[in-house]
């Protein structure tokens, strides 16, 4: 059986809950799926999912996140070996301007089915966008963390990120925003799985 390790973040910051972290309660128990919470965190994060790749052996990961300032399913397509990002994370730690790996090249590409799993999600009515840039904070750390360690490896594990929008209530009162309801977000999470999934049985991913 295919084996997928998904993972979600705690809350962080002045997000009172992670939609990301929810959504592995759902996914938890599914077949062949390993589900699993990080902390909002730049060193641990990475080494977390290190271990969870050791414990598991997945075919293959995908990291979900909170993005804020979106409203839509967002697949990030490039990691860069950047963080510049004011924040603290939840241990305290500011990273701003710091690469994340000395002996790292300047990003990595997503090595997830990125166009056919936006084609599953805009076939299914969720709305869904490809990004060229994860930010500088901590999701964008573990993204880059662990490819750099996947590549590192000589390993062909497809691995990429995935930010997920607020829930509606998290936008209440902004104008022009809607968020997307848990409902929807496990549904698009489900169609990443058996997108890549069926890509992976037939070896194209």
């Amino acid at each position: 059986m295919t084996r997928i390790l998904v993972t979600g973040f705690e809350r962080f910051g002045p997000n009172d809950l992670n939609p990301s972290a929810l959504l592995m309660d759902r996914l938890s128990g599914r077949d062949g799926v390993v589900a699993a919470v990080l902390p909002v965190e730049y060193g641990t994060s990475v080494a977390r999912f290190e271990a969870l790749l050791e414990r598991h052996r997945p075919d293959a990961a995908i990291a979900f996140g909170l993005a804020r300032c979106t409203d839509r399913i967002r697949l990030e397509r490039v990691a860069l070996n950047l963080d510049e990002a004011a924040a603290p994370d939840n241990a305290g730690v500011v990273r701003n301007g710091l690469r994340i790996a000395e002996d790292g090249p300047v990003g990595y590409w997503s090595s997830l089915p990125v166009d056919s799993m936006i084609a599953a999600l805009e076939a299914a009515g969720l709305p869904v966008i490809g990004s060229g840039h994860a930010g500088g904070y901590v999701c964008n750390h573990l993204f880059y963390g662990v490819r750099h360690g996947i590549e590192r490896r000589g390993s062909a594990m497809p691995m990429g990120f995935v930010h997920l929008p607020p829930l509606p209530g998290q936008v209440a009162g902004e104008a022009g925003r809607t968020g997307m309801d848990l409902d929807a977000q496990e549904r698009a999470a489900v169609i990443l799985l058996d997108t890549l999934g069926v890509m992976l049985k037939a070896g194209i991913a």
